[in-house]
C-alpha cells in the first residue's frame, strides 16, 4: 500500500497533468479563432464558387468566351464593370479592375490582353496582377497570349510576344500553350478559338 505522502505526491502530479492539459487546450482554441479572425479580416475565405471562371481584356475575350464550357464573361456587353473592352489595352485593364469589388468566391481568372498595345513589355503588367490578386484573392490566374500579323500588328513578331507573356509568368500567372496567334482577322471565330478554349477547360479545377 502507498502510504499518505505518496499518496499526496500520485495526486499533485494528476492534478498537474491536467493543468497543464487545460492549458493546452485552451490555447489551441485561441490560435483557431486567432486563424479565423485574420482570415475574414484579410479577405482569404477559402469557399469559392466553381462556377465563377471570368475571361477579361479586350475584343478577343467574347470569342473566347465563345469557345470555353467553364468560362464566361462577367457581362455580355463590354465596359469598365465588365472588364473588357474593345480596343484598349493593359492600361484601361489594370484601371477598371482596380475600381472592381473584391470578390473572394471567384475561381478563376482568364487574362487576354496585350494585342492592342502592341505587346509593349513596358506594360505595368505587375501592376495589372498585383490588381487581380487584390480583387479576386482566392482565384487561380490564367492568360491567353493574342493576335499579331494585323493592322497595327503586321510587324509583331513570335519572340516579342513570347517575351510580353513571359512577364506575366514571372508574376505567377500561368500562360497557356495555344496563342490567338499571327492572322489577318483575329474577330472571326477562328478554329484556333476552339483550341484556346478547350485548354481553358482543361485548366479550369
Amino acid at each position: 500500500m502507498l502510504s499518505k505522502t505518496q499518496w499526496w505526491i500520485v495526486g499533485g502530479v494528476g492534478a498537474l497533468v491536467i493543468a497543464i492539459v487545460t492549458i493546452l487546450v485552451i490555447k489551441g482554441k485561441k490560435t483557431n479563432m486567432n486563424t479565423k479572425d485574420n482570415d475574414t479580416d484579410n479577405g482569404t475565405d477559402k469557399s469559392v464558387d466553381k462556377n465563377k471562371n471570368y475571361i477579361i481584356g479586350d475584343s478577343q475575350t467574347p470569342i473566347i468566351d465563345r469557345n470555353s464550357k467553364k468560362a464566361s464573361l462577367i457581362n455580355k456587353t463590354g465596359s469598365k464593370q465588365s472588364l473588357w473592352k474593345g480596343g484598349e489595352g493593359l492600361g484601361w485593364l489594370k484601371s477598371a479592375v482596380e475600381n472592381y469589388k473584391v470578390s473572394t468566391d471567384v475561381n478563376t481568372i482568364i487574362i487576354n490582353i496585350g494585342t492592342n498595345g502592341k505587346f509593349n513589355v513596358k506594360d505595368d503588367i505587375s501592376g495589372l496582377v498585383s490588381a487581380i490578386k487584390d480583387k479576386f484573392p482566392n482565384a487561380k490566374l490564367l492568360a491567353v497570349k493574342g493576335s499579331w500579323g494585323w493592322d497595327n500588328n503586321k510587324d509583331v513578331t513570335t519572340s516579342e510576344v513570347n517575351r510580353y507573356y513571359d512577364i506575366f509568368k514571372k508574376y505567377g500567372v500561368k500562360v497557356l500553350g495555344n496563342a490567338i496567334g499571327k492572322t489577318t482577322n483575329p474577330h472571326k471565330n477562328l478554329p484556333i478559338y476552339a483550341k484556346i478554349g478547350e485548354e481553358i477547360d482543361k485548366n479550369i479545377t
